[in-house]
């Protein structure tokens, strides 16, 4: 695959994956394609903990489903998502950015079956009132997209969680911005090389969100204090298209010469 058909044909893949784990080779070639990350002064500052075994995918599921109940309570953490969400293709093809909320979200079966104008509706008004939400979750309401998210972890075929080695700091006061710099470049890295091994790849956020479930997960994995948590990928071959995705013109971030207001 030409690597500009990789970087535009790259989708956060939310499906289900083939029943099959990922094979040596292919394993190999996304370790190869983190191995070459660029970085300040070569330190290389990251690691690659591997989980392919149903102990430490069961662990990070369980962590993942309480996580999602939490945040299912958490009024600024509800209208922070959505300020991101579109309700149809319509409005996310006109926005150009954000996330298509079907995409996010299982609706109840009693708003899959309203007329798509009252689902609409509803929708419009539950989420510029997001905030309210946190009584719902705090009925339980979470539960459901949580068991979901948490058995795709535990299904996944592959599991890989990408940590930060602090101490492996360059010179100079930009040095954490510049280790972030790097551990984004191989996460993009990591993306593209699966991308041309039809290998689907998404961020799995929820359980790295509290400051106490990244120091659990580390205690699971034996991650040193000095390490850290940056992000926890679910990898495997893909059994379905990518989805759809939408972005912003050139001529809406791109300037020349400097910023015109």
């Amino acid at each position: 695959m030409h690597i500009f058909d990789a970087i535009t044909q790259r989708r956060s893949y939310r499906g289900e994956f083939q029943r099959r784990p990922v094979n040596e080779g292919d394993l190999n070639r996304l370790i190869e394609a983190a191995r070459w990350t660029p970085s300040p002064f070569n330190v290389q500052p990251w690691e690659l903990i591997i989980i392919q075994e149903s102990a430490g995918k069961d662990a990070l599921a369980e962590i993942t489903e309480q996580a999602i109940i939490e945040q299912f309570k958490d009024a600024q953490f509800l209208e922070d998502n959505s300020l991101w969400m579109c309700l149809n293709e319509t409005e996310w093809q006109k926005r150009g950015d954000g996330v298509l909320l079907t995409d996010h979200v299982t609706l109840p079966k009693l708003l899959q079956n309203c007329p798509e104008k009252l689902t609409g509706s509803i929708l419009k008004g539950l989420l510029k009132n997001a905030k309210s939400l946190t009584i719902m979750g705090h009925l339980g309401a979470g539960k459901i997209p949580a068991k979901e998210i948490a058995t795709q972890v535990r299904e996944a075929p592959l599991l890989i969680l990408v940590t930060m080695n602090t101490e492996r700091r360059p010179p100079g006061e930009g040095g954490t911005r510049w280790m972030w710099l790097s551990i984004g470049m191989l996460i993009q890295n990591m993306l593209l090389a699966a991308t041309s091994l039809d290998i689907g790849v998404q961020f799995v956020s929820a359980p790295l969100e509290t400051e106490a479930d990244r120091k659990n997960i580390s205690q699971l994995f034996n991650i040193p204090d000095f390490h850290e948590v940056m992000t926890l990928l679910r990898m495997g071959y893909v059994s379905s298209e990518g989805g759809s995705t939408v972005r912003l013109e050139p001529s809406e971030f791109v300037h020349f010469e400097k910023v015109v207001e």
